[in-house]
This record gives structure tokens, C-alpha cells and sequence, in this order.
């Protein structure tokens, strides 16, 4: 298989995490067991973003890159994916701090929303 079809693979699968670690709470109002997978994700989605650690998936995606004789880019996925589009320029700490903290309020209203449900389910 050809490396550059792998990178995209693997570009993909990030995005499909980063959407995951965000919004994958909604898809817990159905599916209860899926707590257990979601709310990992998304504590390492913030840990990433508030520890300015390397996602593994990164790595790879650049190693695969090179490998299809392209260029790799340089920072995070975040940078170079997401944030290039919507804010050209570095991912600074005040922003990449933002991030985070959106992950964590978007997930925190979401599982407050199910407890909510489920605590008027079980006084009815």
C-alpha cells in the first residue's frame, strides 16, 4: 500500500478521534458503555492540549509522509489541520490552553445533560 494513501489514513483516523474526544458524549446518551471509551479519550485530548504533549498519531502521520517523499510539517495536528484554517500562524499556550478547556466544557455539559436525564428518569 502506498505511504501517502497510509498518511491519509491515519490524517483521517485523527480527525475522527479529535471529533470523537469532543463530541463523542452525545453518542453516550444512547449508548451508555461508550463512557467508558469517550471519557478517556477526551481526558487525553485535554491532557494533550494543557500539557502541550505529542499525540502519538502525529508521529506517524509525519513519519508516513516522509516515506511518500513529501515534506513533513512541522508542529502538532492540531496546528497544521484544524488551526491552520481557522488561525494562521503558531499555536500558542493561551490558545492551546483554549482548546482544552473547550474539550472539557463541551464534555462536561454534555454528561451533566445525561445525569440530568437520568436522575429525573429515576424520580419518576
Amino acid at each position: 500500500m502506498n505511504y501517502r494513501i497510509l498518511a491519509d489514513i491515519v490524517v483521517i483516523l485523527h480527525f475522527l478521534f479529535v471529533f470523537f474526544a469532543l463530541f463523542g458524549a452525545i453518542l453516550a446518551i444512547h449508548w451508555r458503555k461508550l463512557i467508558w471509551i469517550q471519557v478517556p479519550a477526551a481526558l487525553w485530548a485535554m491532557a494533550v492540549e494543557f500539557g502541550n504533549l505529542a499525540c502519538p498519531l502525529t508521529p506517524v502521520e509525519k513519519w508516513l509522509i516522509e516515506k511518500a517523499g513529501l515534506a513533513a510539517y512541522r508542529g502538532s495536528f492540531v496546528e497544521h489541520h484544524i488551526l491552520s484554517v481557522l488561525y494562521p500562524g503558531q499555536l500558542g499556550a493561551g490558545l492551546r490552553a483554549a482548546l482544552g478547556l473547550i474539550v472539557l466544557l463541551v464534555n462536561v455539559g454534555i454528561y451533566a445533560g445525561i445525569l440530568r436525564r437520568k436522575c429525573k428518569k429515576d424520580l419518576k
